[in-house]
C-alpha cells in the first residue's frame, strides 16, 4: 500500500489547487484595492488652502480655475502649462499660480 511519503504527496496534491485558488483570489483582491478610485474632490479643503492667502480672488474664481486645472490634468497638460494657464486666466504671479495648481491637483483632481 501507501507508505508515509506517498500519503504526504497525495495530501499535498489535494491541497495544492486550493492554495493556488487562494493565491489568485488574493492577487485579484490586491489589484482591486490598488486600482480603487481615490477620494472624491474636496472643494472645502481646496478653498481652505487658498482663500485666506488670496482674498482678492473669490471662491467662485478659485473653484472655476481649479476645475480648469483638473481638465488640463486629464488632458495630459504638465504643471508648467497649467501654471501658465492660471497666470493668464487670473492675472496672478508665478508663485500664486503654482500654489493654485498644486492645491487643485491635491484636492480637486
Amino acid at each position: 500500500m501507501f507508505n508515509r511519503i506517498d500519503r504526504r504527496k497525495f495530501r499535498f496534491a489535494e491541497v495544492e489547487p486550493v492554495i493556488r485558488i487562494i493565491g489568485v483570489v488574493g492577487a485579484l483582491v490586491g489589484a482591486a484595492v490598488l486600482s480603487a478610485p481615490t477620494a472624491a474632490a474636496d472643494e472645502e479643503a481646496y478653498l481652505a488652502k487658498l482663500q485666506d492667502r488670496y482674498a482678492f480672488l473669490t471662491p467662485q474664481q478659485l473653484l472655476a480655475e481649479g476645475e480648469r486645472v483638473c481638465a488640463a490634468e486629464r488632458a495630459g497638460v504638465l504643471s508648467p502649462g497649467k501654471t501658465t494657464m492660471v497666470i493668464n486666466d487670473l492675472g496672478v504671479g508665478n508663485n500664486t499660480a503654482l500654489e493654485i495648481v498644486s492645491a487643485a491637483e491635491w484636492e480637486l483632481c
